[in-house]
């Protein structure tokens, strides 16, 4: 079988010695390629790499997870091989969860998750739930429409439709049944990504993201709605490098050894 870390982690740009490695979570439905150009967006000195859940793309023969625990637990365990820079993990929607279990699951085992962004969900106490994933296809398919804004491909081709459905409802299932009552607090810095006219999320869900962090919160307004990161693509790279290149790390990995 392939190693954990080769089914889990997809390295889209790894270089000698980056300042940052920036891991994505992506969208309920998501795939590790929805972040696959944005190697050649991001400066030189942060690598990127993206977390591909089973049940999709080259993962499709895989069962697909069905509860958040199962995916926090082996997306941590497939990154520690990466953790040698510093971690930075950015996860949108369903990845924002995903993203802040790894960075729990990551710290218990002394790997520091310096900055954690969060796009577009409510924090963990404020998870709103829902039905859907134990629904019919239309609603589902419906709530996938409201929420992208824009013609889906996968959902217009009847044949297509039928693949992505599976893994779309198992996602709905992972985040609608994803409970906890009181965030654990983090050393990590959070920086929370608010689209303001995301129906997903509103002010106070955002600001709730305290709880999760023991050092102050960072809230930056976006205007769009839930998938904004598309619309406003350059300004949401921009931001990513001023947070990451615009101080150093609160760890430096230790000097390597000269050569002899």
């Amino acid at each position: 079988m392939m190693p954990l870390d080769e089914r889990w982690v997809r390295p889209y740009r790894l270089s000698p010695m980056p300042r940052w490695r920036l891991v994505c979570f992506a969208h309920a439905g998501g795939s590790a390629s929805f972040f696959r150009d944005w190697a050649a967006a991001l400066p030189a000195d942060i690598d990127l790499l993206a977390i591909q859940y089973p049940g999709r793309e080259d993962r499709f023969c895989e069962p697909c997870l069905t509860d958040m625990h199962s995916l926090a637990e082996a997306a941590s365990q497939a990154l520690r091989g990466y953790a040698d820079r510093p971690l930075a993990l950015f996860g949108h929607s369903l990845g924002a969860v995903a993203a802040y279990e790894v960075a729990i699951r990551l710290e218990r085992q002394a790997i520091a998750v310096e900055h954690l962004f969060i796009s577009a969900h409510p924090a963990p106490q404020c998870q709103r739930g829902g039905q859907l994933h134990s629904g019919p296809d239309a609603a589902l398919l419906d709530d996938v429409r409201r929420l992208s804004g824009r013609p889906h491909p996968l959902l217009e081709d009847p044949a297509q439709r039928e693949l992505f459905l599976p893994s779309l409802r198992n996602d709905y299932r992972i985040v609608e049944t994803y409970r906890r009552a009181q965030p654990l607090p983090l050393d990590s810095r959070i920086e929370v990504f608010y689209p303001e006219q995301d129906p997903e999320i509103d002010l106070d869900e955002a600001l709730a993201w305290q709880a999760a962090s023991l050092q102050p919160l960072h809230l930056r307004r976006w205007d769009g709605e839930h998938f904004y990161l598309i619309e406003q693509r350059q300004a949401l790279f921009d931001a990513l490098a001023t947070a990451l290149l615009g101080r150093r790390p609160l760890t430096s990995p230790a000097p390597e050894e000269p050569c002899r």
